[in-house]
């Protein structure tokens, strides 16, 4: 039962990923009153799960809007590019932990 648990708030935690990514990189400290190592422990969470995140989304989408399945390419080529945009937001400098 534990097991159960615990996959469900992973899973729901990686969904609401984009979320808390965006009200932290435009609220952060100022309006929330969060804690430094609060708003670090969201930007690490999202540099190293977003990808997972893009892809749950996708398969989200593509079954329950476009009423049809999520190739496992097509997953690997978002996997990817969502990988690539965050190495060149973190390589650029436009977001930073």
């Amino acid at each position: 039962m534990s097991q159960i648990v615990s996959f469900i708030v992973l899973v729901l935690f990686v969904l609401a990923l984009p979320f808390l990514v965006v009200g932290t990189v435009i609220w952060g400290g100022r309006i929330t009153g969060a804690a430094a190592d609060s708003i670090w422990l969201i930007k690490v969470g999202a540099t190293f799960l977003g990808p997972f995140s893009s892809v749950l989304w996708y398969i989200v989408i593509s079954h329950l809007v476009l009423k049809r399945s999520a190739g496992f390419l097509m997953q690997f080529v978002v996997f990817l590019g969502t990988a690539g945009v965050i190495y060149l937001l973190l390589a650029t400098g436009v977001y930073h932990l």
